[in-house]
């Protein structure tokens, strides 16, 4: 009874806390593009963190839908290792993608191919399991002339640079350092708090086999005196 409830208290705060750890990093600088460039929204998990197989949400907030109230239009929605394209907008189904390989380092970077005037604005990372989401903002200017010649951007198992300037809850940075003393009272509670059981339990044992010899010695006692 004590070890399962041992057990469990741990791995509730054990689990707390590599949500409190782990942060969703989007850019703090607008992404620019011009109409019929393909392009990256970056967003990723840091410190580092397996996606693969986790939900991955990248959403439009400030999109409203005529006839459409409190609902989410979604871009690009990752489920069960899988895209599911019956939830997305149907504009971004054949022209997003993320990349399969960099979802296990944690990058959840957005491509958005061939984008126009109507992809300009917000873009909102969501993901469930962590509790936390990003957003990234996307201006696609006519007059915006690229500076220096770039590779379009591949379909998939992309690996992409980090932001230069990005964006984090500076929130994060203090449950890393509390992270470590208070994973190792969690440890050392757990050990005390075992190493009491089984004591209790041995004296109990040995008390328990001491008791028909004390019983077998009375009578004797009784005769001598």
């Amino acid at each position: 009874m004590y070890l399962c409830w041992i057990t469990a208290l741990c791995f509730s705060l054990s689990w707390t806390l590599v949500q409190g750890n782990h942060q969703l990093i989007g850019s703090s600088q607008p992404i620019v593009a011009a109409p019929g460039d393909d392009v990256l929204l970056p967003c990723r998990v840091a410190p580092e963190w397996d996606a693969v197989g986790r939900t991955v949400e990248w959403s439009r907030p400030d999109l409203r839908v005529p006839g459409r109230q409190r609902r989410v239009e979604y871009v690009y929605v990752y489920r069960f290792q899988k895209t599911e394209r019956d939830m997305m907008m149907e504009t971004y189904v054949q022209r997003t993608s993320l990349s399969e390989a960099a979802l296990k380092r944690g990058d959840v970077s957005l491509t958005i191919r061939n984008v126009s005037l109507e992809d300009d604005g917000r873009f909102r990372c969501f993901i469930p399991s962590l509790r936390r989401d990003a957003e990234v903002r996307l201006v696609v200017d006519p007059n915006f002339v690229k500076m220096t010649t770039t590779e379009p951007v591949p379909d998939r198992n992309l690996i992409t640079p980090a932001p230069q300037e990005e964006t984090i809850n500076t929130g994060g940075r203090v449950r890393l350092y509390i992270c470590f003393p208070v994973s190792s009272f969690i440890i050392c509670l757990s050990a005390v708090l075992v190493s009491i059981v089984r004591k209790r339990r041995t004296n109990q044992e040995v008390l328990r086999l001491a008791a028909p010899r004390l019983s077998r010695k009375s009578p004797d006692l009784q005769i001598n005196t």
